[in-house]
């Protein structure tokens, strides 16, 4: 029996495109009342621009305390209560678009509880909800279908469908089927079934007896037919996959589905990693937490003091009602003329002494706002050194950049909180009055201002849910912007223009959607809180002329009755925007809750010592059982190695064997899931990361470099001192041809991401920038001279070597010809070290993985450039040659 859950399920929306997977499992976590951090949890999910993997999510959903399950059922198995797939996080398809994670939560009756992380929680048909789940298809032995479906993870739906469309389970029937050892029968019995719902669904057969006969007609036709009779192939769960080289194979249709089956009774016996741990232990984010500690540091006695003039301010406003109505017996109460001129000029004396205390107010205001905004801003620009690299991984570059660009929004805020105090005391003061002068109105003028407010705060939810699901159809509109501008030539050139324009239009169509359901929920809130409290203002003053009749205060009346619909009206549109600054601050507040990568502060980075090894130039690194999963695959398995102090290493296999995993080891990119790293005999943790970092040189394409002028990016990350080593570095880099093209020589900036640079030009560009580090420890080269020749890539290899030859060096290449001439080569496959040896040694072995990739290496070359069908082409500073042209 399960555990008792929650009978709604906890609501949250997910604050980027691809946050479905975390948002829906901390949904599930928070259903089953365990708390946990959703920042967190993101990152545990291992969060990156494509999503979360499913098999992560089931993962973490087990070490995190549920009974979780990884199933592919029938989608008419998902409605049944026997056996029960609820709740369950499903994949689905909505609109026919990208896979989405949403969670299943409970059936009642012809309506199920879904909580959809684009949307919220929501109530739908259950027909419609199927029509959303994405059909899965993959190949399974037959056996093993077989086995499953004789089991009680089948049979008891199957008898539910039966007995829905037969009146009975037809026990017969299925021991008939099960007396069959191949799949066939089960399979065709299921099918069969299906068909007979079908039809009583849409009217074409009568459950019950003709229902029972159809159904055995059509179950005798399949088994009679090998093909499977008379009954479509839609209606098979499985059919027979052709061509299969593994024995019978069948291709087999459903939803797939994380089944939960409730909370473990003990705790995981696995040690949960640190980001597992640090989702339990965070607090959730809370933007009011954060925005109340930069209250204090701005100092209290600002806020303090406009809160007292706002309050001051609005009870005035009472007195400029009793003043209006002086006015009208002002004729009578003064004699002369003198007497009333004073009387005319104490009240403009007034009204402009309030005038200048709502300027005072209104300019303090703002000057907290922009007080607020940088100092939201100083938070976020100190946070983001400190992130580590999964946070930026697990974000599209727009997302990130969009996040900062909001933060101007915030300095709003200040002025919202004081216009909603300011509204709050108005109504509260008018009914107040009303109250006072008349008190026969006083619960109708209760109600009156009730009303005016309790609508627009009972629909906040609504719209918050909607903003927010307006502003991640936003977000996957910049994301899509952004690769839409990166890929533009590509575009053109494929003339793929057509396609583009269409998926833009539907993105889109999602976003305008989305903002017009926000503002018919505005609109009918709004308009219903309009009618509804000037409704009740009427019959107030109705009732008042009804039964009093025409009094002395009656057109004060009037005025403070009519002004409480209008007070609400301004209450509606406050609490409208309230919900996209809420939802800005929390996603700006994100970054600032995250794990940092280092304990040390940004502005202390420059201070901290980098490790030094009087003994040992080189850094001596060990991998002791090292694991490391990515996206749901296991990317590094079991790694034991060591590599000495000084060494030089190469480092090859074919793509995606973990070469470059094993490097982001050490960069920082990754850290184990299962297993310890050393350096100098020292755990490499966060601290130890950060000195590492400052001792090694890394070179690779990846390397950024910036829109500044090529002095800067060579110099980027080198002390100030580096800058008498600018010379010899041109040399070695062979950096004097590229300045030659360069207008303003080292003063040139290279273009966003080096774009006025070719892709060998920048190379060099990084290659210089790895060479003024000339005191490192550990160098780290991941295909280090792509785009260049294979002469300049001997040169610049060879002279790697002898800038840093007691330093640890690890070169990562597909060109084995060149991990010859290292003491040591790793051959690596699968995320394991498979050889280890000379490369001589490794050569001279003919079964040896290393000789197989090196004469791989060598028939291509060989046949690309010993082929006559190829002509070789030349270019050389702009100029195209064959071999038959002399150069130059």
């Amino acid at each position: 029996m399960k555990p008792k859950r929650r009978w709604l399920v906890p609501e949250l929306v997910q604050t980027s495109a691809m946050d479905c997977g975390p948002a829906s499992l901390k949904a599930l976590l928070e259903g089953y009342r365990i708390p946990v951090s959703y920042g967190r949890l993101r990152e545990a999910c291992q969060t990156d621009v494509d999503g979360t993997s499913i098999d992560v999510l089931e993962e973490t959903a087990t070490l995190l305390g549920l009974e979780a399950e990884q199933v592919m059922l029938p989608l008419d198995h998902l409605l049944l209560t026997v056996p029960d797939s609820l709740p369950a996080i499903v994949v689905t398809q909505p609109n026919g678009g990208d896979t989405h994670f949403a969670v299943f939560w409970r059936r009642c009756g012809p309506f199920v509880q879904v909580m959809d992380p684009a949307i919220g929680r929501r109530w739908l048909r259950a027909e419609r909800f199927l029509a959303e789940i994405y059909r899965h298809s993959q190949a399974v032995p037959a056996e093993d279908w077989r086995d499953w479906a004789g089991s009680d993870d089948f049979l008891p739906g199957l008898r539910s469908r039966l007995a829905a469309v037969t009146g009975t389970e037809e026990t017969q029937l299925i021991e008939s089927a099960l007396t069959d050892a191949s799949w066939f029968s089960l399979a065709a019995l299921d099918a069969a079934t299906r068909m007979v719902e079908a039809l009583a669904r849409n009217g074409g057969v009568k459950r019950g007896r003709e229902g029972r006969a159809m159904l055995r007609a059509l179950y005798r036709a399949a088994a009679e037919a090998p093909s499977g009779g008379v009954i479509p192939p839609a209606f098979w769960q499985v059919s027979v996959l052709a061509d299969s080289e593994d024995g019978e194979q069948l291709l087999l249709k459903g939803a797939v589905l994380i089944r939960i089956n409730g909370v473990s009774a003990s705790p995981p016996e696995a040690e949960l990693s640190p980001d597992l741990a640090a989702a339990l232990a965070a607090e959730p984010d809370n933007a009011w937490r954060i925005f109340a500690r930069f209250m204090r540091d701005i100092g209290l006695h600002t806020p303090l003091i406009l809160t007292a003039a706002l309050l001051v301010g609005g009870a005035v406003l009472m007195i400029e009602a009793l003043l209006f109505r002086g006015l009208v017996d002002l004729v009578h109460d003064f004699d002369s003329s003198g007497q009333r001129l004073a009387g005319i000029l104490c009240v403009a004396l007034l009204a402009f002494a309030l005038l200048l205390a709502e300027y005072a107010n209104a300019r303090e205001l703002l000057r907290l706002g922009r007080q607020l905004e940088i100092r939201m801003r100083l938070a976020f620009l100190r946070k983001v050194p400190l992130l580590n690299d999964r946070f930026f991984n697990s974000r599209p570059i727009s997302d990130m950049a969009e996040r900062a660009h909001v933060v101007q929004q915030l300095r709003a805020l200040p002025q919202w909180g004081g216009q909603v105090l300011r509204c709050g005391v108005e109504l509260a003061m008018t009914t107040a009055g009303i109250a006072w002068l008349f008190p026969g109105l006083a619960p109708w003028a209760v109600l009156t201002a009730l009303a005016a407010i309790a609508i627009p705060l009972l629909a906040q939810p609504a719209l918050s849910e909607r903003d927010l699901r307006a502003r991640v159809h936003n977000a996957a509109l910049g994301r899509f912007f952004l690769d839409a501008l990166h890929g533009l030539a590509a575009v053109r050139v494929h003339g793929a223009e057509r396609t583009v324009r269409a998926q833009h239009e539907a993105l889109l169509s999602e976003y305008a959607r989305a903002r017009l359901q926000e503002l018919r929920v505005a609109l009918l809130t709004e308009g219903a809180q309009a009618l509804i409290s000037t409704g009740l203002a009427v019959w107030l003053l109705l009732r008042h002329y009804q039964t009093v009749g025409d009094s002395g205060g009656f057109l004060l009346l009037v005025y403070w009755t009519l002004k409480l619909p209008a007070l609400g009206q301004q209450m509606a549109i406050l609490c409208r925007q309230y919900s996209p600054l809420r939802n800005v601050a929390l996603r700006v507040i994100e970054p600032l809750g995250a794990r940092d990568e280092t304990n040390t502060p940004a502005d202390n980075l420059a201070e901290t010592p980098a490790m030094q090894s009087p003994v040992h130039p080189g850094v001596t690194i060990d991998f002791r059982g090292v694991s490391a999963h990515a996206g749901g695959h296991s990317i590094l398995n079991g790694l034991d190695l060591t590599l000495p102090a000084g060494s030089h290493v190469a480092i090859v296999g074919a793509s995606g064997a973990g070469k470059s995993s094993l490097a982001g080891m050490l960069l920082g990119w990754m850290t184990p899931a299962f297993g310890e790293i050393r350096v100098d005999g020292e755990t490499l943790d966060a601290a130890r990361l950060d000195a590492l970092r400052r001792d090694t040189a890394w070179l690779e394409p990846a390397v950024q470099l910036w829109n500044r002028p090529l002095l800067d990016n060579l110099l980027y990350g080198s002390p100030q001192e580096a800058l008498a080593g600018v010379g010899e570095v041109l040399e070695l880099a062979d950096l004097h041809e590229i300045l030659q093209d360069l207008p303003d020589g080292l003063q040139t900036s290279l273009g966003e991401g080096g774009a006025l640079l070719s892709g060998g030009q920048g190379q060099r560009v990084r290659l210089g920038r790895a060479l003024l580090k000339r005191d490192a420890r550990l160098v780290i080269l991941d295909e280090p001279f792509r785009s260049l020749e294979r002469k300049r890539r001997e040169t610049y290899l060879a002279t790697l070597r002898a800038v840093w030859p007691e330093a640890t060096l690890l070169c990562i290449t597909h060109d084995i010809v060149s991990a010859l001439d290292f003491e040591r080569v790793l051959v690596m496959d699968g995320g394991r070290v498979v050889e280890d040896a000379a490369p001589a040694a490794l050569a001279a072995l003919p079964d040896s993985r290393f000789r197989a990739l090196l004469d791989a290496e060598n028939a291509a070359l060989e046949s690309l450039w010993a082929d006559s069908a190829w002509q070789n082409l030349w270019l050389d500073r702009g100029r195209l040659r064959t071999d038959q042209e002399p150069a130059g």
